[in-house]
């Protein structure tokens, strides 16, 4: 891999504004540990505890497969039924200003750490912990201590645990779920050119709806669309692998990776907002622009991806049921080779942070809560939620660890079958990252990521890919080319670095808004929506430019460069507390 030159970077906060799917996250291992508290918590009478947890992400699956045999085992370990309380973020803080809130509450601490302690809406886990939370102090005592001294809103208190912890980078690249995804049939239809940027992505887009202007049953095809429910996600994150810039705690900061000198992204015209600006103005004047793009929720779009209306997304999660519908001829959506960029996911002693778990005071099990959270954290809980039950879907064959074949064929198979196992269903609610290793074998907590495992429950999509390129697996693609040098990957500027400067470097704590600026941003972001709109539906380069100009001027009298320069001396601020 080539090394990166620059600041090194505090990669936990790098990117809050992903949801569920896509990096792993880390945290450093106690090798003594093991499973205590979780297995022995399940329910003897039989009766469960019902857990709503309040999640910000409408439209996802968990509700719908309660009876997966994932599920089954949680409520016979720790005698829970785990059920999602969806919300987008108006909801979302409709129920935090109402304060009678579900059991858990998975927010960002970094911005919600002061509403929910101040306000007493969650209640501190330090006396649970003892009795209920062995595995957690056992397996990840750095998050615990890190989140103490961070998320605690200054009482030094344990709040916040975040899902997905993650110590080091695991051996192999697991399929990739985040990248222009692409209808792969079409792609390599036109030959599967190179993307090395979003005008070539433009380019094959155009051509393939040239041949494909309606799906099979007449729906008309768009090249790209978007959902408009979620801020300005669609403009900050799509680019990412092409421009190599990311945000951390702010939508409305950014920085190569691997850096700490943040950019304005509403004023600085190298930033991804302006990157996404081009992309859809020039989508809409070549009129491969899904029409409904500026008003459509995500679950519009997710069903016009399901449909085959669409092109290339950004995630392969983000292309609804279409996969899962056509598991047997392979068609189906895949992220490909694109820009300087492979989102392999990132090393995160302090895990997805912006997912991070709390117990509400309104709960009146805060005890089962906190035995549910153990669980999570636990490698037993960990290993059941990626891989299922010992015995059934993987087995010890000389103290080690092996998916059976019928497991890694229905992996193979892909689809609702697969899904209503419960197999790896959310990684948003498992506590340790994929390739965290357990001790007491020295295997992955995942089984799916041995190169083994990968080559044999690939997807017949997976096969058909990896064989285009002239690998065994889908990973396989993007390892090769970060190997030689073509793509980087999050953890690329690492390279060179000892296990503890990359554990201090990855630790730095992620600027925390004061209210006025809290305001700022969310004055700035309602701006840049209404802008973007303007310039996107620009009908030639004339009034793009008066639009752009206009934005970049209603975006500077708005204190956007004023509001860089804050976070910008916060991070030196903090770095340099920290050592750094």
């Amino acid at each position: 891999m080539r090394k990166k030159v620059g600041f090194r970077f505090a990669v936990p906060m790098l990117l809050t504004a992903l949801l569920a799917t896509a990096c792993s996250g880390g945290a450093t291992t106690n090798t003594a540990a093991t499973d205590t508290g979780s297995a022995e918590t399940g329910s003897e009478s039989g009766e469960l505890t019902t857990l709503r947890v309040l999640v910000m992400e409408p439209g996802t699956t968990w509700n719908s497969h309660q009876d997966s045999d994932v599920m089954k085992e949680i409520a016979a370990k720790v005698g829970v039924k785990v059920e999602y309380v969806e919300a987008d973020e108006n909801k979302f803080n409709v129920l935090l200003a109402g304060g009678d809130l579900p059991d858990i509450v998975r927010a960002d601490p970094i911005k919600y750490q002061k509403q929910l302690i101040e306000g007493g809406l969650i209640v501190p886990m330090d006396d649970m912990l003892a009795e209920h939370g062995k595995d957690i102090s056992a397996n990840i005592p750095t998050v615990v201590d890190y989140s103490k001294k961070n998320w605690s809103n200054g009482t030094d208190s344990l709040y916040f645990l975040p899902p997905q912890v993650q110590p080091k980078p695991g051996s192999t690249v697991q399929p990739i779920t985040i990248g222009p995804t692409i209808r792969w049939d079409w792609y390599k239809e036109i030959g599967a050119p190179e993307l090395n940027t979003m005008d070539d992505l433009l380019d094959a887009v155009e051509q393939i709806v040239a041949k494909h202007p309606t799906t099979d049953d007449g729906k008309p095809v768009y090249g790209v669309s978007m959902w408009q429910d979620w801020g300005i996600w669609p403009y900050l994150i799509p680019p990412i692998t092409f421009t190599e810039i990311a945000g951390t705690t702010s939508d409305l900061t950014a920085a190569s990776v691997g850096t700490s000198d943040f950019i304005s992204v509403l004023t600085d015209e190298s930033s991804n907002f302006w990157t996404a600006m081009d992309f859809y103005n020039a989508a809409y004047r070549r009129g491969l622009l899904d029409p409904d793009s500026l008003t459509m929720k995500n679950n519009d779009y997710m069903a016009k991806a399901t449909s085959g209306q669409i092109v290339v997304g950004p995630a392969t999660w983000a292309m609804g049921d279409f996969n899962a519908q056509h598991t047997e001829d392979g068609t189906g959506y895949i992220v490909v080779p694109a820009g300087k960029l492979a989102w392999t996911g990132q090393v995160n002693p302090i895990g997805w942070s912006d997912k991070s778990y709390s117990i509400s005071k309104s709960s009146k099990n805060p005890e089962k809560a906190m035995e549910f959270l153990n669980y999570i954290y636990s490698y037993e809980g960990a290993r059941t939620m990626y891989n299922g039950i010992e015995g059934t879907h993987w087995t010890m064959e000389d103290g080690v660890p092996k998916l059976t074949a019928e497991t890694l064929a229905l992996k193979a198979k892909g689809g609702a079958e697969y899904e209503a196992s419960g197999l790896s269903l959310d990684r948003n609610i498992i506590g340790l990252g994929g390739d965290f290793v357990d001790p007491n074998d020295g295997q992955p907590i995942n089984l799916f990521t041995s190169e083994e495992a990968l080559e044999q429950s690939a997807t017949v999509l997976e096969k058909d890919f990896a064989e285009h390129y002239g690998a065994k697996y889908s990973g396989q693609v993007f390892q090769k080319m970060v190997d030689e040098g073509k793509l980087d990957t999050y953890t690329t500027w690492m390279e060179g670095l000892s296990d503890e400067e990359i554990l201090k470097s990855s630790t730095v704590p992620g600027v925390v808004l004061p209210e006025d600026r809290k305001k700022q941003e969310a004055s700035l972001k309602e701006l840049a929506a209404r802008e973007a709109a303007k310039i996107i539906l620009s009908k030639d380069d004339a009034s793009f430019e008066k639009a752009k100009q206009t934005a970049l001027e209603s975006f500077k009298k708005a204190g956007a460069e004023d509001f860089t320069e804050f976070y910008n001396s916060e991070v030196q601020r903090l770095r340099s507390e920290h050592g750094l």
